[in-house]
């Protein structure tokens, strides 16, 4: 494994698609500050969960493409010739995955940190709430990279990997988009105001077109486990269901992974 995972990291040196990522990752770091310096009350909270909606797009690039390679350079073949275990290729490049998609998210917290307070001061969310959101991220992003490398290892072509892994991140935006219209349904229609970041109630009546309790409860269940969706609650700071998107999270990403091991044990390799 640990072979593997040398070879691997030596191989992102020289590597075009981990430098594009490295890049656009910069890019959106310098476009999403310019893009808030425009809007009233924009506030560095906002900004810092900003890129986690969109880097799933990055990681399928990414992942599809280094991991496909594998397969059309004979890498795999090779790998598994010398006696590298199939069980040790799968988790390396999964490792490997995830690692640079963590760097790129580091890269884009410390551009926004660093140019971000200057300009829109201080976060205002807590230690503790900044904590969770990091939680809730990292396991958005090893979810993403469980799926993404699940979908290029039993696939052996890179162009329908590839293509396999934009179109089910296309699904999944569609999906959240959705689904969180009945997810985020509210009961009563809220007359309030905020101040020094406490919401004060004035008034509330029921809303007409709320679509029930069970209806509402069954799409929150169906976006929480979608990393997609979980990322569109970071993006909007709602924290209110943190622990079921961690839970949710940590079983995808278990069985994504069993799943995927099982299978491409037994996958014939050409």
């Amino acid at each position: 494994m640990i072979k593997l995972l040398k070879a691997g990291f030596f191989r992102l040196k020289k590597d075009v698609i981990f430098w594009l990522f490295i890049f656009l990752t910069i890019g959106m770091a310098g476009f999403t500050l310019f893009r808030y310096l425009s809007v009233e009350g924009a506030y560095l909270d906002k900004i810092l969960n900003e890129f986690i909606m969109y880097i799933g797009l990055f990681i399928a690039i990414f992942v599809s493409i280094f991991v496909g390679k594998e397969y059309g350079q004979g890498i795999i073949r090779n790998k598994i010739i010398v006696g590298h275990s199939r069980i040790s290729i799968f988790l390396s490049n999964l490792i490997i995955s995830i690692v640079v998609s963590l760097l790129c998210e580091l890269i884009y917290l410390i551009i926004v940190f660093l140019i971000g307070i200057p300009l829109f001061g201080q976060m205002q969310m807590s230690f503790s709430q900044f904590a969770i959101v990091l939680l809730n991220t990292a396991l958005v992003i090893i979810s993403f990279c469980s799926i993404y490398n699940f979908i290029t290892m039993i696939c052996s072509e890179i162009t329908i990997s590839i293509s396999i892994c934009i179109i089910l991140f296309v699904a999944m935006f569609v999906a959240q988009a959705a689904l969180g219209f009945t997810a985020n349904s509210r009961k009563y229609i809220e007359h309030a105001f905020w101040d020094n970041g406490n919401k004060y109630i004035i008034s509330q009546e029921p809303d007409p077109n709320y679509p029930g309790d069970e209806k509402v409860k069954q799409a929150r269940t169906l976006y929480l486990s979608i990393p997609q969706g979980q990322a569109m609650e970071i993006e909007s700071g709602n924290l209110e269901y943190w622990v079921q998107m961690s839970i949710s999270s940590i079983i995808l990403i278990c069985v994504v992974n069993i799943v995927g091991l099982c299978i491409f044990s037994k996958k014939e390799l050409k």
